[in-house]
Parts: C-alpha cells; sequence; structure tokens
C-alpha cells in the first residue's frame, strides 16, 4: 500500500484469464476495517504500466482533494490487466507508420505464444507480396490472435472480420484506415491497397482481443474479488470506473457477483463509464437491433445499487469513428450509413442507448449539486471537458483527467 495525496492506494494484477496475481495488500486491509468507500479504476488499452500509473496518480490525485476529511475512510485501487495500445496509436509518438518488424516486435509480449505468427506477419506488410494466397495466410494468422470469448452478442462484429472473405475484409479495413494506401500517379495497385488493410486488420484484431479480454478479466476476476472484499467486510461501499476497454472490465465484473448480490444487498453503489469502449446497448432490453433482443448485461443492472454513468463526447474518435467502423463489418443490411453507425456504436459517443432513455446531463463543476437518483441511468454529456485532440486516431478518448470527471463520480457515489 501507498498513498496518492493522502488516500491510501492499492494495485491489483489480473493475467489475461482474470486469474489473481497479485492483491497488492487489499484484502488484507479491507478485512482489518475502517474503510467505507473503495474506488476501483481500470485503464484501457495502455502501453505500459507506467502509463496506467501515471492516469490513477493523475484521476485518484484529483478524487483525493475532493475527498477532503473521507480520505480517512477510503481507499483507491488502480487495476492492472494485460491491455495493448497498438504502437501507432499513442499520442505520445509521431504519426509516422512503424514497420511491419517493429510492429510485431511491439506487439509480441501481449500475445503469449504468438510471436512467430506476428514476425511472420510483420514480413509480410514489409515485403507486400502480390500474392492472393499469402494475404489470405495473413488474414488466418491475424484472426488467430483473438483467443479470448466476446461475452457480447452485440458485439459480433469480430467474427464477421474473422470469417468473411478476405477481400472484402481487407477492402473494408483499407477504406477506414486513419492513414488510406494510395499511388503516386496512375491507378492504384490493389494489392497496395489490400496490404494498407492488411495492416488495419492487424490493429483491428488486436483490439478485439482487448475488448474481449476486458470482459473476461472483468467477469472471472474483478467480480469475484469484488464479492470476496464484501464479504469479509459487510457494509463496504465499492465504486466502480473504468476507461475505453476498462469500463468494459468494470461493467463485465457485475456477472461475476453472485447472484444473491442485488439491490441493497449488492456491495457495488456506482458504475461511471469513462469513454467507455463497448457496445452502447450493453445495457439495453430491449435493443433496436433485430439480431439481438438484449444487451448482454440488461439483466444485471440491479447489482449496482446506486447510479450507471457514462461520459461521453464527440471529439472521441476511437469511440466515435473506429469502433462503429471495426464492429459494422457484422451487418451491412442496413438502410444507411447512420444506421450502421448507430447500430454499432460504443458508450463513448453517445452513452446509454436504451429504453427508457438515459436521463442526459452535462458534466457540472466541483461543487454544483447533481440530482442523480439511486436507480438512474445517466449520460454525462463531456463536450465542454473531454476535448483536447490528443492524437489522430483516438482523438479525446484519453483526455479524462478533469476535475468535473472526478466531481461527477464522487457525486454518484454520495447517492
Amino acid at each position: 500500500m501507498t498513498d496518492i495525496a493522502g488516500l491510501p492506494y492499492y494495485e491489483v494484477t489480473f493475467a489475461a484469464d482474470g486469474t489473481l496475481t497479485s492483491d497488492g495488500g487489499l484484502p488484507a486491509a479491507v478485512q482489518a476495517g475502517g474503510v467505507t468507500n473503495l474506488f476501483f479504476l481500470s485503464h484501457g488499452w495502455n502501453d505500459s504500466a507506467d502509463s496506467a500509473r501515471r492516469l490513477y496518480q493523475g484521476m485518484f490525485t484529483l478524487l483525493a482533494g475532493m475527498l477532503g476529511d473521507r480520505r480517512a475512510t477510503s481507499s483507491a485501487v488502480g487495476v492492472f490487466w494485460p491491455s495493448l495500445l497498438f504502437p501507432e496509436d499513442d499520442p505520445a509518438t509521431p504519426d509516422t507508420p512503424s514497420t511491419g518488424a517493429q510492429l510485431a516486435k511491439a506487439l509480441a509480449p501481449s500475445f503469449p505464444g504468438k510471436g512467430q505468427d506476428l514476425a511472420t506477419m510483420g514480413a509480410m506488410l514489409d515485403a507486400q507480396p502480390q500474392d492472393a494466397t499469402q494475404l489470405q495466410q495473413f488474414h488466418q494468422l491475424a484472426s488467430g490472435l483473438v483467443t479470448s470469448p466476446p461475452l457480447a452478442p452485440e458485439d459480433a462484429g469480430p467474427q464477421a472480420a474473422i470469417t468473411g472473405d478476405t477481400g472484402a475484409v481487407f477492402g473494408h479495413a483499407a477504406a477506414m484506415a486513419k492513414a488510406p494506401a494510395g499511388a503516386a500517379q496512375g491507378l492504384p495497385n490493389p494489392f497496395t491497397t489490400l496490404w494498407s488493410g492488411a495492416r488495419e486488420v492487424l490493429r483491428t484484431m488486436s483490439y478485439y482481443e482487448m475488448k474481449n479480454r476486458a470482459g473476461v478479466v472483468g467477469q472471472h476476476g474483478l467480480g469475484p474479488l469484488v464479492a470476496t472484499l464484501a464479504a469479509a467486510a459487510p457494509g463496504l461501499r465499492v465504486h466502480l470506473i473504468g476507461h475505453s476497454f476498462g469500463a468494459r472490465l468494470v461493467a463485465f465484473s457485475l456477472t461475476g457477483l453472485p447472484d444473491t448480490a442485488t439491490g441493497a444487498a449488492s456491495p457495488v453503489k456506482s458504475l461511471t463509464l469513462v469513454q467507455g469502449a463497448f457496445s452502447h446497448f450493453s445495457f439495453a432490453a430491449p435493443t433496436p437491433c433485430t439480431a439481438v433482443p438484449a444487451g448482454a448485461l440488461a439483466g444485471v443492472r440491479n447489482r449496482v445499487d446506486g447510479p450507471l454513468l457514462s461520459t461521453f463526447t464527440a471529439a472521441d474518435r476511437a469511440v466515435g469513428w473506429w469502433y462503429p467502423a471495426a464492429s459494422m463489418l457484422a451487418h451491412q443490411n442496413a438502410e444507411s450509413l447512420t444506421d450502421l453507425t448507430y447500430e454499432w456504436g460504443g458508450m463513448g459517443h453517445d452513452g446509454f442507448q436504451q429504453s427508457p432513455p438515459a436521463v442526459t446531463v452535462p458534466l457540472q463543476p466541483p461543487g454544483k449539486q447533481y440530482s442523480f437518483e439511486p436507480d438512474g441511468v445517466y449520460q454525462l454529456d463531456a463536450n465542454e471537458v473531454i476535448c483536447a485532440i490528443q492524437s489522430q486516431f483516438s482523438g479525446a478518448h484519453s483526455d479524462i483527467d478533469h476535475p468535473e470527471v472526478l466531481w461527477a463520480i464522487l457525486s454518484a457515489a454520495s447517492v
């Protein structure tokens, strides 16, 4: 245990299958008593443990300042899990494309046992052979990176990208690439376009795996840990906060709680999804998608004995543009592009989409009171706060360490 601005801070670490590999002394501290409110925060796609710690340091420093004297009975927990930030999507790096070999080396640590497959794909990206068979081989190897189960029927896009025709999948991927392929003059070489798509498919498959993995870690890791802590300390109030794929992780942790953890019997007293990178229909029943009558989490809303919050902003390019573009391969018969974008939209773009509709309120400055209800579902309009464009790919997706965000979290926790 350490502290952040006087707030006790613990770290818990999970493997890709949800196994708890380090509890950071948290269970012993909770069992010893004195902790009333426990704030869990999970990172999303990430490039290192250090970057996750920087996020936690910034967010929990803001929270500690708002807690005041309540720091004595509150603790913060940073959740670590094996996620990945695709090298070219890191706001700290220039927008210079990596070589295939560089991509393979960067991705290998997050995909144990796939090092040789990644090296083969890297060599193909660098050589760009004009050979349809090798494009198909690349497609097969990239699809093999997705090993964690998706858990949610509303996230059917990955399966279509895995099983679809290579030319169609790679052509779609090339069209949505942030740096589309082109030719210096004359007609474009179709193989150049398809290898541009292959590069985008590698990015897409790596993110599919991270999104699926987040759900698994939540269900089999964080959820059972929360249940164990609550059993050891009756009256413990747990507040779940997640960013990006980490929002999916904390949301799916609800499915890892016992069936008896509902209403006042649930230790989870608030859930805040900060620019969540998963389906905005996850808590909906019914959904407007005929193939998916209900979201995967529609049946566990009652496992949060308090408000549900989701921030959203049009400046989040990762969730507002790339997420639906990467997912919509599963369904091409909507009447318009707007329909497709809506069907495959993410939380961070427009918040909870359900019936009855969530209540939309703007993010408030610290000290200005919200009117959150214990059973309420709220969309926090963050367009004026989460708006700093940090990279071409992600936009403002990670521009989240603002006092307004932490004030909303604390306000929900106080209901």
